[in-house]
């Protein structure tokens, strides 16, 4: 497939907010860089501001989010952030950020989209980046969990089941082919989600800690408590969303058809190992 060309963003783009899980606010800056860096994230808050790299994959992450890691250094929940930098092509950037995780904002990808948008993105020269296509069917599992992948020569295609018993909210299937016109319409403003049984726990747990019901949409059988919903099948196009995102955690745009149901973080995570590994065959 043809390589994709390389984008560093035009302007730096600046966004303040809370940590989801950690609930710390938390100052986060993209700025330009030069082609083959790819994007990186530099923790200004940390001595010597070591990097994490796209690729630094945490397979110990903890629940509900996905985690980058390189030595002591550790930027949770990036998969927001990420799902717009793989749907608007962003290859090449300095992520500086001055805490563990990055801020939540509403919950959803729109504002890290909105942010890439208004500050402009620019093709850089020399060699593109290679996509990293689905040669074969591979599928990961655990339990009603399950995630596949087949090959797809027309880019990126997503179909996603999502059933959680007793809540009709968090049910239904979406079915979508990704685009930058797509994502930004039907899935970037979908934002994340849990069940209202599991607030509580969630929060002893230690997560959670900056999440309310304006960035999280706790799911009370089939209402949402203390907020509209912006699409009627939100959580399960969040889910897309975090797929999105997760995909791109090897830093290369990724074409496939996947068809995932009730998956969450970990298996996409233990799908996306699996076809980093097929492809250096």
């Amino acid at each position: 497939m043809k390589p994709a060309v390389r984008k560093t963003v035009a302007r730096p783009a600046a966004l303040t907010g809370v940590g989801l899980h950690s609930g710390a606010t938390v100052r986060l800056n993209i700025l330009p860089c030069e082609a083959g860096v790819g994007v990186r994230f530099v923790r200004t808050d940390l001595p010597g501001r070591p990097e994490v790299r796209l690729g630094d994959v945490s397979r110990e992450a903890p629940p509900f989010r996905s985690v980058l890691k390189r030595g002591e250094a550790e930027v949770h929940t990036v998969e927001h952030l990420l799902a717009a930098c793989h749907v608007l092509g962003l290859t090449d950037a300095a992520v500086e950020i001055d805490g563990p995780e990055v801020p939540g904002m509403d919950g959803s990808a729109l504002p890290f989209a909105q942010a890439l948008l208004h500050a402009g993105l620019k093709e850089l020269s020399g060699a593109g980046v290679e996509p990293l296509c689905v040669s074969k069917p591979l599928s990961a599992g655990r339990g009603e969990a399950r995630i596949e992948a087949a090959p797809d020569a027309g880019g990126l295609a997503i179909r996603y089941a999502l059933h959680y018993p007793d809540a009709p909210l968090a049910q239904g299937v979406r079915e979508l082919r990704i685009d930058a016109a797509t994502f930004l319409e039907e899935i970037a403003p979908a934002r994340t989600f849990c069940m209202k049984r599991e607030a509580e726990a969630l929060r002893a747990a230690g997560f959670g800690k900056g999440a309310n019901t304006q960035n999280t949409v706790v799911v009370d059988g089939d209402r949402a408590v203390d907020t509209a919903l912006r699409f009627p099948d939100e959580p399960v196009r969040h889910k897309i969303l975090d797929l999105i995102g997760d995909l791109y955690l090897l830093g290369r745009p990724v074409k496939g058809t996947f068809r995932a149901e009730r998956s969450g973080h970990a298996l996409n995570r233990e799908l996306l190992l699996a076809l980093a590994e097929a492809g250096k065959d």
